[in-house]
């Protein structure tokens, strides 16, 4: 996965964002930060610092919330888009829908035929490794499947951007590691601007081309790291190790030193 080199471009350009949930202290205020186009950004934290708000913010859900702005591709977000679209750690697939049927859903609301949608929904499942499941419904499958199904549907509607709260937190360790695979073929396949917050730190290495920590109160960014080299992808590597200290030590102090 050792591309892009230096992207050029900014999918988003957060300016000094802050959230007012009213008499619940925010944990963004005046956050600046640039997230690069074509590439994968993984953002780590301690519980509360506000991965999840700063992820809602790009994904456009919290228009009227936000003071300071997120512009998408030089656009301030005014509301979510289907150029942007996110998976939750729940895979929210419909029960009563097949696994094709999932993948479908979203097609329905876009212009093509029902047999050109078909063809697209079996692409991307060919491409997340589920071509043979088409049939199967959600509660028939595992809990790594329905999670690729969940891409797959995200996928499919060919976004811009696919944003990601901690998808894999459910699965076990020999799965996530399989889905971080996935993310690698999905990305060289799509070459799509992927943003990623999750809690586990080998995670963010092996996944991102750059990881972000976040901390303190208001949160700031306490670690900006390209991650995109052949050693750093290697778990047991000393880049990887050292980084993967640093990391864990500033998210254990909570950004408290300056």
């Amino acid at each position: 996965m050792l591309a892009p080199s230096q992207p050029s471009t900014l999918a988003f350009k957060i300016e000094r964002l802050s959230i007012d949930y009213g008499a619940v202290s925010s944990p963004l205020s005046e956050l600046n930060l640039d997230i690069r186009a074509g590439e994968i950004t993984c953002i780590l934290g301690e519980s509360g610092c506000g991965k999840t708000t700063l992820l809602k913010a790009l994904g456009g859900f919290l228009i009227g919330r936000n003071t300071g702005g997120v512009l998408f591709e030089g656009r301030y977000l005014t509301g979510p888009t289907s150029e942007v679209v996110m998976i939750f750690q729940e895979n929210n697939l419909f029960p009563w829908l097949s696994v094709n049927g999932n993948v479908s859903f979203g097609l329905r609301f876009q212009e093509g035929s029902r047999s050109q949608h078909r063809d697209a929904a079996k692409r991307m499942l060919d491409l997340v490794g589920l071509g043979a499941a088409a049939d199967r419904y959600p509660h028939e499958l595992s809990g790594g499947m329905r999670q690729r199904v969940a891409i797959a549907r995200a996928l499919v509607t060919d976004p811009q951007v696919l944003l990601l709260d901690e998808p894999f937190s459910a699965l076990d360790i020999a799965l996530r590691r399989r889905m971080h695979a996935l993310m690698h073929t999905l990305w060289e396949s799509t070459r799509k601007t992927m943003v990623m917050v999750t809690h586990n730190v080998e995670e963010a290495i092996q996944v991102g081309h750059r990881v972000i920590v976040l901390g303190g109160q208001p949160a700031r960014v306490l670690i900006d790291q390209n991650c995109n080299f052949a050693a750093m992808k290697d778990r047991y590597s000393k880049e990887f190790l050292q980084l993967q200290r640093e990391i864990e030590a500033m998210i254990h102090e909570g950004g408290t030193e300056e």
